[in-house]
């Protein structure tokens, strides 16, 4: 009965119907791609971020290093194992003069087109889930005018304006503009949601590049004294 009552409310619905269930099932499997994704990158920074900044701060490159790359997932240990990637040297653990300063440079670079390509991760999908929150409506619309349009073809084909006459116009245009709206809106809270992780993973990047570079100067310092 449940599964009969479903095909019958995609035949009212017509051809926007089935456009619709399609948005559907798309906008579905962005947001529990997105989830996944964001849940996993949340874990790993939870792993990474103070205790890789610790190691950076005793002056154990090798140790962040090494932890950054096991929680890969992480935007935050991507971020900070392209600094480390960029400042550490095998040769001699402890930069000082110009060299340091050349090496701070490049640490500091690597670090911001990692965070810009973190972001771009990160974001991947947002943009069509944006885009199907923004043109379902629409498409729901278009078939509340093609339902339309069905209920005074049938008045004119019978020359009658009773209630049986239209009813199957009338359900497919309230069908439609109904499907739209529930393609839409769970689209469009989730990409705001999205939207707001992207700017929480954005800051904590930023905060751990800012706080890489202060440490490293730290150790600089102390070495030269």
């Amino acid at each position: 009965m449940m599964e009969q009552g479903i095909f019958q409310f995609i035949a009212h619905g017509g051809i926007t119907m089935v456009i619709l269930a399609i948005f559907s099932i798309y906008s579905l499997a962005v947001i529990g791609e997105r989830f996944y994704t964001y849940y996993k990158a949340q874990k790993a920074t939870e792993q990474v971020a103070g205790k890789g900044l610790q190691y950076v701060a005793d002056g154990k490159r090798a140790e962040a290093l090494r932890l950054c790359e096991q929680n890969a997932g992480s935007p935050v240990a991507r971020v900070l194992e392209a600094g480390l990637l960029a400042v550490i040297d095998q040769e001699s653990p402890v930069l000082s003069g110009k060299r340091f300063s050349r090496r701070l440079e490049s640490c500091k670079g690597a670090m911001q087109r990692a965070t810009s390509a973190e972001i771009t991760r990160l974001e991947r999908y947002l943009g069509s889930l944006a885009t199907l929150g923004n043109v379902s409506p629409f498409v729901g619309l278009f078939g509340t005018v093609l339902g339309i349009i069905r209920a005074f073809e049938a008045i004119a084909k019978t020359g009658s304006g009773g209630i049986g006459t239209v009813s199957s116009g009338i359900a497919e245009a309230l069908v439609a503009t109904a499907a739209g709206l529930f393609v839409a809106i769970p689209a469009v809270i989730a990409y705001n949601y999205f939207v707001g992780r992207v700017k929480d993973f954005t800051t904590a990047m930023d905060n751990a590049t800012s706080e890489m570079v202060d440490r490293l100067l730290d150790q600089a310092t102390h070495h030269g004294d």
